[in-house]
């Protein structure tokens, strides 16, 4: 494990040092832009020389030392001495205003947590439950969704959702450490499980308490922040999928997000009364406010509560069929008003490139910029041609990425289509906005394209793209608008043809896609 150790460190430490060079490379390439369509210079920002709470957060320190570290570790765990470094404590926004408490381990203590991670799953894969799904080796959350929705629709669907009260903040140390204990329910060796119970009851603390060397111990829940923490959090519900699994109907667990289906009323009160077994004997908590209970699944009012649909892992389940949530379909909305604001609008408080844009030439790159950073989200780097290709041409798409490959379950394209036409219309309506203060501040001019020539691309003239000093004709850029219902047609067809194997799942935390504008998915 002392090698494995070492690795992981090195790894997790080129890593740092890979984001950082993304974010400076990202910062400049706004820079660029910003220049670029302003005219005027972005300027540079003081250099902030990094502040480490403890060396074993610098990724250069813990490189250099990587060998040392992995020694001084493995030691402690063969001496049953092993604690981690105290955790970094910090604040995130919720999006409901609240805040949520984050922590942050030192590169050497989050290697360790991975590697025993990794050797712990690939003994267990077998003796973990079928209907867990989260950090699950062999399954992601395509196989969670389709296991929810291969249900019998024929006569009533009853849904049974409980919600469990700050899951990972209050999950009883002392069950966890049962459950780790018991050879029955999981295979760990003497070392693994020190590990997991060193991290059960790691120190924290914020740049402040780091500074005066004040921490806090955790008592309860699981090292959020830690790759251990989903895996202990699986194993705490493991009596509960047991208990449902007894029980008529399906249901699938992701962490602590569960959902079961049935089609009887009976069964569903009894998977309901499930719950309440499982927290009677773990210790946790039934979040009764938030807690849906039963309800029957129809598309019309039934004797009980009745719902049309629920939101499961990014998607909506409805009697009819899987359908993209109303909620994701707004943020969606945020993020291409945002993404529109910031290539045609933002930029003229500042100033304005006169080569940018002209109406009596037609042609507008910061549009066409636009138009390239939405197909980016919506196809995950496919090309029109590819697309195209695929769909009439008999091509071959070897994966699937962005929105629509993640949607590619997705059964009617009504919704999209409505999308598709509110994002052509937002963008015509942009560029009407974008001509009127560039006549009122700047005496320019720029295109107003309709709906139509939006969509088929022939706003922009072959003319002005020849007088960027390109060599190849209008067709090698990309001028058409893109579409969701297109981009969902090529997914579909990929998903019959292929499979899932080619389509990129989303990850289980916080660092998926994070830089992706399109990451629009609730877990």
């Amino acid at each position: 494990m002392r090698n494995e150790i070492r690795g992981e460190i090195k790894r997790l430490s080129k890593k740092a040092f890979a984001k950082r060079r993304k974010a400076l490379q990202t910062e400049q390439k706004y820079r660029e832009k910003f220049e670029r369509r302003t005219g005027i210079d972005a300027g540079h920002p003081p250099t902030v020389t990094a502040v480490f709470p403890h060396p074993h957060f610098d990724p250069a320190h813990c490189k250099r030392n990587a060998n040392a570290i992995a020694s001084g570790i493995w030691h402690k765990v063969l001496q049953t001495t092993y604690q981690p470094q105290p955790a970094l404590y910090f604040e995130l926004p919720k999006p409901d205003g609240s805040m949520r408490g984050v922590m942050a381990f030192g590169i050497p203590d989050a290697a360790v947590a991975n590697v025993v991670l990794r050797r712990t799953l690939q003994r267990n894969k077998k003796r973990l439950s079928p209907h867990s799904y989260a950090y699950h080796p062999d399954k992601n959350v395509f196989d969670a969704i389709l296991a929810l929705n291969d249900v019998d629709k024929e006569g009533k669907l009853f849904a049974v959702q409980i919600d469990f009260e700050k899951y990972f903040d209050k999950i009883p140390a002392s069950y966890i450490k049962s459950k780790i204990s018991d050879k029955s329910t999981v295979s760990l060796t003497p070392h693994e499980r020190h590990i997991y119970e060193s991290f059960l009851h790691h120190r924290y603390g914020d740049a402040t308490s780091y500074g005066n060397g004040i921490f806090k111990r955790r008592i309860n829940g699981t090292p959020q922040g830690s790759s251990v923490s989903l895996f202990l959090a699986n194993l705490a519900n493991d009596g509960l999928d047991r208990q449902l699994a007894s029980e008529s109907g399906r249901f699938v667990r992701f962490a602590d997000d569960v959902v079961a289906i049935c089609g009887d009323y009976e069964a569903a009160q009894r998977l309901e009364k499930c719950f309440d077994r499982h927290c009677a004997q773990s210790g946790l908590i039934l979040n009764r406010k938030k807690s849906p209970g039963i309800a029957v699944l129809a598309d019309h009012q039934h004797e009980i509560r009745t719902i049309n649909d629920f939101t499961y892992l990014g998607y909506s389940f409805k009697e009819s069929g899987l359908a993209m949530p109303q909620k994701t379909a707004s943020k969606l909305k945020q993020k291409i008003s945002r993404l529109i604001n910031i290539y045609l609008i933002h930029a003229l408080r500042f100033g304005f490139n006169p080569t940018r844009a002209s109406g009596t030439d037609r042609y507008d790159w910061d549009l066409l910029g636009l138009i390239y950073e939405l197909r980016r989200g919506f196809y995950g780097g496919l090309k029109e041609a590819n697309i195209s290709d695929f769909l009439y041409q008999g091509g071959r798409l070897s994966r699937m990425r962005g929105l629509m490959g993640f949607y590619c379950l997705i059964e009617d394209p009504e919704q999209l289509k409505a999308l598709d036409g509110w994002t052509l219309n937002i963008v015509r309506r942009a560029c009407v906005h974008r001509r009127r203060l560039l006549l009122a501040q700047y005496g320019r001019d720029c295109p107003t394209p309709s709906n139509q020539e939006l969509a088929l691309g022939t706003w922009l003239s072959e003319a002005a793209w020849r007088d960027e000093g390109d060599a190849g004709p209008l067709d090698d850029v990309e001028v058409v608008f893109p579409s969701l219902v297109r981009g969902w047609r090529a997914a579909r067809k990929h998903f019959f043809t292929y499979g899932l194997e080619g389509v990129q799942a989303p990850g289980y935390d916080s660092s998926m896609d994070v830089a992706s504008l399109f990451d629009v998915l609730d877990y």
